[in-house]
């Protein structure tokens, strides 16, 4: 069912619904490890270097945190895994079950 519905939201590959961020400096912290951040956009992340044992549709914890000039972008949310490339030790997730205050935080970001 879940598998059903991502493929329905995302495509089975892979559907772009709107503009990522590279080259920005942070982490995602998934089961106390924390991974680079390759992109990410306001409706989710891709890390580097993750080789796990999660597979797409899973749902968990995550704590993002993202440099910025003159602070940091930081908060705990759950995470839908969206994509895993093994070969590419990629992992991409979308947030979800967020305080609202942060997706304010999120869209102000992407605003200015």
């Amino acid at each position: 069912m879940i598998k059903n519905l991502l493929d329905k939201l995302f495509g089975k590959k892979e559907v772009r619904r709107e503009g990522r961020e590279f080259g920005a400096v942070g982490t995602v912290t998934i089961h106390d490890v924390g991974y680079s951040l390759d992109n990410w956009s306001s409706s989710g992340f891709a890390v580097t270097g993750y080789d796990g044992p999660l597979l797409r549709g899973d749902h968990i914890d995550i704590f993002f945190s993202l440099e910025l000039d003159g602070g940091k972008l930081e908060f705990n949310c759950k995470s839908i895994i969206v994509r895993i490339e093994p070969d590419k030790e990629t992992l991409a997730g979308v947030f979800v079950e967020m305080a609202p205050e942060t997706r304010i935080l999120i869209a102000n970001y992407f605003d200015s």
